[in-house]
């Protein structure tokens, strides 16, 4: 009768220091083995997207150009290489890509991949613009405004982010607001606040 309590007690105890294998019969990933699975498969998808992104921008698809650029730009999918980003974005501005040339003249102000270069943003940020790219007005009137890379233009600078604040981009807005620019009889801000629920 002893024997029974005491051998009970020592199977329970041998149960709990076996691995869950064994106690269950299946594993349970853990949440680090988990993570990396979904880690590996977010890169392959990244990585092919990349792929096909660079394979129709040589075939002059230049919305994809920009998309491969910006996997360069961010390192999605591969290493992060700004000069291959540059190729990308100089490659769909010059099929006239608003996108393109607004992405390019965020590298160049910045001075990523290349040595800054005002002037040459400003310009390509008004190329932006001119081909109709609400990033690139707003990237323009921001300059207009503060005198960056040419000379500074207060009412225009003004005039085209208050445009691009209109078309609801939230940057333009924000940046009036920042510069006390903005204007308060435009429902543009109070639309993107409702849009954003607050």
């Amino acid at each position: 009768m002893l024997r029974s309590p005491l051998i009970g007690a020592v199977l329970a105890c041998c149960a709990i220091a076996l691995p869950a294998s064994a106690q269950y019969g299946r594993v349970e990933k853990s949440q680090a083995e988990i993570a990396l699975e979904n880690a590996k498969t977010d890169f392959a998808k990244q990585r092919a997207a990349r792929q096909e992104a660079n394979t129709a921008c040589a075939a002059r698809k230049y919305d994809a150009c920009v998309t491969a650029g910006d996997s360069y730009r961010k390192g999605t999918g591969g290493t992060q290489d700004y000069g291959l980003a540059i190729k990308a974005y100089e490659r769909a501005c010059n099929g006239d890509n608003g996108k393109g040339c607004s992405s390019l003249a965020y590298l160049t102000m910045l001075g990523r991949g290349m040595d800054a270069n005002p002037v040459k943003a400003r310009g390509l940020y008004k190329q932006s613009c001119d081909l109709g790219e609400v990033s690139g007005c707003a990237g323009y009137g921001n300059m207009l405004f503060t005198g960056t890379g040419g000379a500074k233009n207060v009412p225009e600078g003004t005039r085209v982010l208050q445009d691009s604040c209109n078309r609801d981009y939230k940057w333009a807005c924000d940046r009036l607001d920042e510069l006390g620019a903005y204007d308060p009889d435009s429902v543009a801000y109070e639309r993107l606040k409702d849009m954003r629920g607050g």
